[in-house]
């Protein structure tokens, strides 16, 4: 008897972590015309975000990676790879960091915020709808500290393919760079994101979810 309670025990733990596993392979179109491909997944414990760009003669991606809980995502691993080859990385251990550019060597600091690439700070919001207060954007060759971030909500009825849904956009300023990220109500993905710094505006916006 204790055996079998075992075995459903087991089994409903198992269904139970399979219900909470996410894979989208989505694709942005962005204002520079190049589309983007982003692909998330996570199992309720780990995630990993894998974002493609093809750039006429190179094929860029940004690749991060750690765990999330209730609350957070913890980045551990970033890295930018240019046609395959690593160009830049960031490594958090604890309260150490390792980035830079691969070639030009590999610094390492103390840090005492969270460290997010964009794409990890864009699900933030869209998962958990907030952000630290305070935290740190990496591309990997440099670290951009986000300090005293306080986030905007708005929600607007839209359109979307006939059907009238909720969407909610976070905006916010620091460091002298503007960022939006909007998702539809019930979604756990971005269907836009812009980010502005010096004048230079990257926009991605949801063109569909890919099988």
């Amino acid at each position: 008897m204790k055996f079998f309670k075992f075995i459903t025990a087991l089994c409903a733990l198992t269904t139970a972590s399979l219900a909470q596993a996410v894979d989208y392979n989505i694709k942005y179109s962005s204002n520079y015309l190049m589309p983007a491909y982003v692909h998330f997944s996570e199992n309720g414990t780990n995630y990993a975000i894998n974002a493609r760009i093809n750039v006429p003669l190179y094929n860029i991606q940004f690749i991060s990676s750690g765990t999330h809980n209730s609350r957070n995502f913890t980045m551990f691993n970033y890295k930018d790879t240019r046609n395959k080859n690593t160009y830049a990385l960031a490594k958090i251990n604890g309260k150490q960091i390792e980035y830079g550019k691969v070639k030009g060597g590999l610094k390492k600091e103390s840090v005492s915020m969270p460290v997010y690439d964009l794409f990890t700070m864009a699900f933030q919001l869209t998962y958990y709808d907030k952000l630290p207060v305070n935290f740190i954007i990496t591309n990997g060759k440099k670290l951009y500290p986000m300090n005293n971030v306080f986030v905007k909500k708005f929600e607007q009825n839209v359109n979307n393919a006939g059907k009238t849904v909720k969407e909610l956009t976070y905006t916010f300023n620091a460091d002298g760079k503007d960022i939006t990220v909007k998702k539809y109500e019930g979604e756990q993905f971005p269907r836009y994101l812009k980010y502005a710094r010096d004048g230079d505006n990257y926009e991605l916006t949801f063109s569909e979810l890919i099988k």
